[in-house]
This record gives C-alpha cells, sequence and structure tokens, in this order.
C-alpha cells in the first residue's frame, strides 16, 4: 500500500526536522542534547545530523557539537529577503550605520531565542558583523531584554559581554498597538565605548526604534495568504459527475457549482 511504502520517509523527514529545529534553537548542541530533544536515540540521531551535516544545512565544530550550516543560512536569507518587515527597517537601519559606523541589527523573538533577522554592517576598521541569521538567548542579550519586556519603562538596553565577550548590545522596542514585535540593536566592540558614547547610542537606537514603530503602524506587515486550489484527479471528477447528474433536486438533475 501506498500508506506502507511513504510512511517511513515522512517519520525520517519529521525526525530530521526536529533536529534541525532543536540545533537552531540551541547551536553549540551535543549530540545526545539534541538525540534527547528531538525524542530519538542517540544511533539514529546521528545519522540524521550526519546528512544534514553533509548537505550543509549543519555545521560540527571540531569539539563535536552541532550549529547552524551555511546551506540553511543561505536559505533563510532567501526566504527573509522580501520580509515586510526588514523592508520597512532597512533604511532606517542604513541610516543608524551610517552616523555611527557601528554595525546594526533586527531581532524578533522565536520561542524562547532571538532571531536576528537583518544587519547593515558598519563602517569601522573593527567591527562586529557575524550574527544575521543567527538565533541568541533571550536572557543574555539586549535584544532578548527588549523582546521580553524586561526593560520596563527605560528606553533601551544596554548589556556587555552578554553573548560575546568584548562585544556591547543596545537595544530598544519596535511595537505595533503597544506590543513589543522587534528589536532595533546596536552590536559594538565594548573598545569603541564610553559612558558618553553608551548613552548617546542608547539615545540614537531608542528614537529609531520609535519611529519605525510610527512607521511599521502606519504600514503594519502582512502575511500573503496563498489561495490553494484542490484539483481532483480526472477519475474523480468523472465519478462525482456522473453521480451527481443521477440525484435528483426537487425532480432535476443536481447542477454543477463553481468551486469557490
Amino acid at each position: 500500500m501506498t500508506t506502507t511504502s511513504t510512511t517511513p520517509t515522512i517519520r525520517s523527514v519529521d525526525r530530521a526536522l526536529d533536529l534541525l529545529t532543536a540545533v537552531c534553537d540551541h547551536p553549540g548542541i551535543t549530540l545526545s542534547e539534541a538525540a534527547r530533544s528531538a525524542g530519538l536515540a542517540p544511533s539514529s540521531a546521528l545519522r540524521l545530523l550526519r546528512t544534514l551535516t553533509e548537505s550543509g544545512y549543519l555545521s560540527r565544530t571540531p569539539d563535536g557539537l552541532y550549529d547552524v550550516g551555511p546551506e540553511l543560512i543561505r536559505v533563510s536569507g532567501r526566504v527573509l529577503a522580501d520580509n515586510s518587515l526588514r523592508r520597512l527597517c532597512r533604511p532606517t537601519m542604513t541610516q543608524l550605520a551610517a552616523k555611527t559606523g557601528e554595525s546594526v541589527y533586527l531581532s524578533v523573538r522565536h520561542h524562547d531565542r532571538a532571531i536576528y533577522l537583518a544587519l547593515v554592517p558598519g563602517i569601522r576598521a573593527i567591527q562586529h558583523r557575524s550574527w544575521e541569521g543567527q538565533s541568541i538567548s533571550l536572557e543574555t542579550s539586549a535584544a532578548g531584554a527588549v523582546l521580553t519586556g524586561r526593560i520596563g519603562q527605560a528606553r533601551y538596553a544596554v548589556i556587555t559581554s552578554g553573548v560575546e565577550k568584548d562585544v556591547v548590545g543596545i537595544a530598544a522596542p519596535i511595537t505595533l498597538h503597544d506590543e513589543v514585535i522587534a528589536a532595533l540593536s546596536m552590536v559594538i566592540p565594548s573598545c569603541h565605548l564610553n559612558h558618553e558614547l553608551t548613552t548617546r547610542y542608547g539615545t540614537m537606537v531608542a528614537s529609531c526604534a520609535a519611529s519605525l514603530s510610527k512607521l511599521i503602524g502606519d504600514n503594519p506587515p502582512h502575511r500573503r495568504r496563498r489561495q490553494r486550489t484542490h484539483r481532483p484527479s480526472a477519475r474523480a471528477e468523472a465519478t462525482q459527475s456522473a453521480a451527481e447528474h443521477a440525484s435528483p433536486t426537487n425532480g432535476h438533475p443536481k447542477s454543477l457549482a463553481p468551486s469557490l
């Protein structure tokens, strides 16, 4: 039967996707952690992880940890290229990067992680530009503090060495109808900053985030909904047509109504 031949394949795909999700949510995960997250035996997880690594969707460090691979980043970038939130925010991000010379990121929340959707790199000789497409902890990052509402009435958050040593994150919330939908942040080598400059950059990030909140409120991002049409097979159409014409309705053959 068809079900018998396709079920193992579908199960394998489900397991591979579970492993992929586990690694994306927790970069630098071990084999045993990935297997436990996906509910698999380590031997089964290892076979699937090898396939995902060989295809480039995952990568494996010399000490055996699994991370997002270059192919997944490439595919994700293509998917996100048409994201309306990115399109709306990029001009402001570009202006902020040009004024400060530092890298500017746009991030959103996904479960217990923050995902960096977009990056506009700075122009300084030393700059940070390695997190686009990556997910980071909500607990230790400035973007995470913003996305989880931990900044209270403050306009922005500043966290030093939260995700990476000697790197400072400065982030502010982008809102829609008073709900935080994204974080605008600058990621800066700590050697570039002092207290005065940190305050200045924080004010700039908060101002840009507020402007983006107003812009997005006037042009809210929307998801294009694709209408799906299910076309029956020729045999099914013939069978349905014969059955409908054979079943009278008020003494007349049933009419064929167009599918909506």
